[in-house]
This record gives structure tokens, sequence and C-alpha cells, in this order.
């Protein structure tokens, strides 16, 4: 089984599954992406830090985060290579966290 693991100072994120498409009344099918404000940030989950990431203070794994929409290199990891289903991951710096979202419980 392959394992991915950040270097310098990068961090893999998951990002969440937007919406789904929508038809209009004439039959013109919009697609999430082009409804999106290209300008909001998007949530993701925190699948791994690199060793040398300062976001390990602060965050771990299974968090939920804000970044820019357009940050880090997209991959595609293959059902067959993820067990089921095929997963979009992002992979970027760790300056492009924006925040982690946390509820008032957790402080």
């Amino acid at each position: 089984m392959n394992v991915l693991t950040p270097v310098n100072k990068r961090i893999i994120v998951e990002p969440e599954v937007q919406g789904k498409e929508t038809t209009t009344a004439g039959g013109i099918v919009i697609p999430q992406k082009a409804k999106q404000n290209n300008q909001a940030p998007t949530k993701g989950t925190v699948i791994s830090i690199s060793k040398d990431s300062d976001l390990k203070l602060c965050m771990s794994p299974g968090d939920l985060v804000l970044f820019p929409k357009f940050a880090g290199t997209e991959i595609i990891i293959p059902s067959k290579v993820s067990g089921g289903t095929e997963r979009i991951l992002q992979i970027m710096e760790d300056k492009n966290i924006l925040a982690v979202v946390r509820t008032d419980e957790e402080g």
C-alpha cells in the first residue's frame, strides 16, 4: 500500500465535496463550480502534515481547515488504490491554510 507523506512544509487536505449541478427550466446544466464565488475559501479535512511544518503545533489530521480555492496541486487517487471510491486531494504549502474551523466546545 502506498502512503502519501508531504515534505517541505506542505500539507495534504481532502476538500469537501460541493453541491451538485443544477438544470434550468430551459434544460441548461449549470455545474456547481460555475455557481461558486471564486474568491470564497474552500473547506477541507487535514489528511497529513509534513514533519517540518509549524502547523503541527496547532492542528492535526482530521481537523477542518479553510484554504484558497486554487491553492496547491490537486491529485486524484483512483478508486482501486483508495479502496472503493476515487479521492481528490490537495497538496499545498502550509502557509496557504487560512484558518482551523473549531466548535465552541473545542476552544
